[in-house]
């Protein structure tokens, strides 16, 4: 339909001409592909806060995994500086997601909305992330499945019942990165940067990519190099003295190959459609370089590969929502009723079982602390001096040092330079020998152990412990 318009000539004056159809299109299709945008980010990030809201309404208040009392311990402890003073588990290292924390605290919440709210916040933004990420390359229906496949898939929802806050802070800037070398933006110089300063892990994952896209894309060169030598800098300022750790092979408390297979085979059998536009029609794409990274650390068993199944899945999860839409446009082609019978099964059955191992995580994924384990973290404050010392176990020692601003000892962690033959020699020692071993820890002492894990630990020497609460007693053997 020809219409007469009015349009702004070089000049600045409006003038009369015949405006064709297609620029008429640029005008309002464009407005209608802004509110199409802002209704798709919308529903994912509604979406992604009804499924991770989930295991605080089934569990309480406190449904998390194991790292939980690492970042709350930052939160609870005085607000002295800008950035807060680094903590156990949350070093100097992890500049940004520090200062994201402390910038909550601002609002002066209380601890547990400032950790949980900005850790839902997170996982908000990376759906997100990712539906533009994938959009740019792949086009808009496949950016939008491939941010709800994220949302629920179960290694994803694994990766956030364990607390991995410094993981879910990098991600979205990982993809947001990728993002800006995708559009040839000098801007991904600056966010690739703030990925050394929030995460070891992805730091590497992330100078890898670059690494490879560098050798995968000549057209980009240029600007891949300013990313990778600004972000290298950063990484080796910041992180250097961690690296000989990381090179020795360090075990990740994650999943293993056998699990991580099974909670992601329906992804795996989607991404069997997508191969070729994943591959073949985009080859030289940094999802094409993360792919080779991410798969690489599983395959040949790098350092912290199970970590690095978080990245896997993300990847899988783009090539699944590419198969996932290519078996719904083969449908109504296929001329065979046999084969758009089968299509159909696929279309039905794969999203489901996917959706079922995210029930299951959910169900199986249970608090580490609850009910009267709770009551007894929460005693800690009121019972220990702020100059005392807590001895705890390996499982609960993040636990107490989020809900205490105490120093805190457990076997193999937290600065503990006991051996484990020394710690298993004092298990089975006599009453002199473990007042002896306790020699060389700080004081006031106390212990903080579940009432089994206690009744062992002061066998041979409960006459040097006052239980002041069912969780809690104070050592009060002198040297």
């Amino acid at each position: 339909m020809q219409e007469v318009l009015y349009s702004i000539s070089a000049g600045g004056k409006l003038t009369k001409s015949n405006y064709p159809q297609s620029a008429n299109c640029r005008i309002f299709c464009y407005n209608e592909k802004m509110i199409n945008t802002r209704n798709t980010i919308i529903f994912l990030a509604a979406l992604s806060l009804i499924i991770h809201l989930v295991p605080f309404l089934i569990f309480g208040p406190h449904p998390l995994g194991y790292d939980t009392g690492f970042y709350r311990r930052y939160v609870i402890q005085p607000f002295t500086s800008f950035p807060n003073t680094p903590v156990p588990g949350f070093g100097e290292n992890a500049l940004t997601p520090r200062i994201f924390l402390d910038i909550i605290r601002l609002f002066k919440f209380t601890p547990d909305i400032i950790l949980y709210g900005g850790y839902l916040f997170l996982f908000i933004i990376q759906p997100v992330a990712l539906f533009f990420f994938v959009r740019q390359r792949f086009g808009n229906r496949s950016g939008i499945l491939a941010a709800i496949f994220l949302i629920a898939s179960p290694v994803q929802y694994t990766a956030y019942w364990y607390m991995l806050f410094k993981s879910a802070f990098a991600i979205p800037l990982i993809l947001i990165t990728f993002l800006m070398l995708e559009r040839n933006s000098h801007l991904a110089v600056p966010f690739g940067i703030l990925i050394a300063f929030s995460h070891h892990t992805t730091g590497i994952i992330f100078l890898l990519t670059l690494a490879v896209y560098l050798i995968l894309n000549h057209k980009r060169r240029a600007l891949t190099a300013a990313v990778l030598t600004g972000t290298m800098l950063a990484f080796l300022y910041l992180h250097s003295d961690s690296l000989p750790d990381y090179l020795s092979a360090p075990v990740a408390v994650f999943m293993g190959w056998k699990e991580y297979a099974l909670l992601s085979l329906p992804l795996f059998l989607m991404a069997l459609w997508g191969v070729k536009g994943f591959f073949y029609d985009n080859p030289r794409s940094t999802a094409v370089a993360l792919f080779i990274v991410a798969a690489a650390f599983p395959i040949f068993f790098l350092p912290f590969y199970e970590r690095i199944f978080i990245f896997t899945d993300i990847i899988i999860v783009v090539a699944s929502a590419l198969g996932f839409k290519n078996l719904l446009n083969n449908m109504p082609r296929s001329r065979l009723t046999k084969i758009k019978l089968i299509h159909l099964v696929l279309v039905i059955l794969l999203p489901l079982w996917v959706l079922l191992n995210l029930y299951g995580r959910i169900q199986n994924l249970r608090p580490l602390v609850s009910g009267p384990d709770l009551e007894e973290l929460e005693n800690i404050r009121q019972i220990v001096p702020n100059n005392a010392a807590i001895l705890t176990s390996t499982p609960l020692a993040p636990w107490v040092q989020g809900w205490s601003q105490n120093r805190v000892v457990a076997p193999g962690m937290l600065h503990d330079t006991h051996t484990v033959q020394e710690w298993v020699s004092f298990s089975i020692g006599s009453r002199e020998e473990k007042i002896d071993f306790l020699k060389n820890f700080p004081k006031p002492l106390y212990v903080f152990l579940i009432p089994s894990e206690k009744e062992k630990f002061l066998e041979n020497f409960k006459d040097c412990f006052r239980e002041d609460a069912p969780y809690l007693s104070q050592y009060i053997c002198n040297d």
